[in-house]
């Protein structure tokens, strides 16, 4: 192994350590912009529990974490591929081998800007809430899950989804709103 190698097998957990240094230091960052053992890092070490084999890949924004990542909860074997937006007003939980495909968008919480006339008329959609989606899900490019949604085991969600009420396990959802397709076989 040659001394330049030898360097930048050393350098890169320094790095790794560096970044979470600076974010102990500043705060939780809102954007996970790294490679994905660092991005892996940062959330353990904001409170985030991560199981293994996840891969995750840049980049993913964590909306309402000012505090850290406490209302993430990643199961193993589990695949973010970026462009995902994860809002952690309330919990998220990704059971093991749930994967999202590029550009999902996870809600846990609906408001109107404060805006007060719409907050009174549409107080029912308004609040924060849950989101689970159970082991070898999958959702699909560009999908959208609200609030208090539950997305069933070995369920799929359709590329461009809006889902906003419960899938149930071995079905394939699709549409706007999302509606049953096809029941899969277990």
């Amino acid at each position: 192994m040659n001394v330049l190698h030898r360097i930048l097998k050393l350098a890169v957990p320094l790095n790794r350590s560096l970044v979470i240094l600076k974010y102990k230091l500043l705060g939780p960052p809102r954007i996970l912009n790294f490679s994905r053992g660092t991005n892996l890092e940062i959330l353990k070490a904001f409170g985030a529990i991560v199981g293994r084999n996840v891969r995750i890949y840049s980049p993913v924004v964590l909306h309402a974490a000012p505090q850290g990542f406490s209302n993430l909860t990643i199961g193993d074997s589990c695949l973010l591929n970026g462009n995902n937006y994860l809002d952690l007003t309330a919990k998220i939980t990704l059971e093991k081998g749930v994967s999202l495909g590029p550009g999902v968008t996870i809600m846990t919480h609906n408001r109107y800007n404060h805006n007060p006339f719409l907050e009174e008329r549409l107080a029912h959609t308004c609040g924060k809430k849950d989101v689970l989606i159970k082991e070898w899900s999958g959702i699909k490019a560009g999908a959208l899950i609200t609030m208090g949604v539950t997305i069933g085991r070995n369920a799929v969600v359709a590329g461009g989804a809006v889902v906003n009420r419960d899938v149930s396990d071995n079905t394939f959802v699709a549409g706007v709103p999302a509606k049953l397709v096809k029941e899969l076989k277990p």
